[in-house]
């Protein structure tokens, strides 16, 4: 797949056929995240891999309308390490979580290459992921992503509705909106 034609192709999937991820899929697709470019090449970036039913029923519940998430044959729990990621965006805020969106971004690139669908959630409690998968301190989580072949019923065709134009995002020389 082209990379325009996946950045115009994905779409959230909150609906996944019964038919497990293959491993050498998965790695492509967490490999592809692991290629995410990081200031001065820190990486603070981290996923734990969740196929096991009832560890996923654990995770969903964390995640409030998150009961598609059992749907899929695997949930991936993105991680951001503070200390990896000290330099301050702007000097207010610090580089982890951009950087870990980057890596999420390509990941979600390589599952539409994979013809897998996936959905970036970031409405989740923390304390009780935190809970599950023993998080030390100075590691945040910053997304839970279920990962399987799409529902072909729930998929939607042509451009994502409400996606602003060109002009309306961009600005040249000044801020003039």
């Amino acid at each position: 797949m082209e990379v325009q034609e996946a950045f115009r192709s994905v779409r959230p999937c909150r609906a996944f056929l019964p038919r497990p991820v293959p491993d050498d899929a998965l790695r492509r697709v967490i490999d592809a995240a692991r290629l995410a470019s990081t200031g001065s090449d820190q990486q603070p970036w981290r996923f734990i891999v969740v196929h096991d039913e009832e560890r996923k029923r654990k995770v969903a519940q964390a995640v409030p309308r998150g009961a598609f998430l059992n749907l899929a044959p695997v949930i991936l729990v993105a991680l951001g390490l503070e200390e990896a990621a000290p330099a301050l965006v702007g000097g207010y805020m610090m580089s982890y979580p951009l950087e870990v969106a980057a890596a999420i971004q390509n990941l979600t690139l390589a599952a539409a290459a994979e013809q897998l669908g996936t959905c970036w959630c970031t409405d989740f409690k923390e304390g009780k992921l935190r809970e599950l998968f023993q998080l030390p301190e100075g590691v945040r989580v910053v997304g839970v992503l279920p990962l399987g072949y799409p529902d072909p019923a729930s998929l939607t065709n042509g451009p994502a509705p409400g996606r602003m134009g060109f002009s309306e995002i961009v600005a040249f020389e000044n801020f003039s909106w």
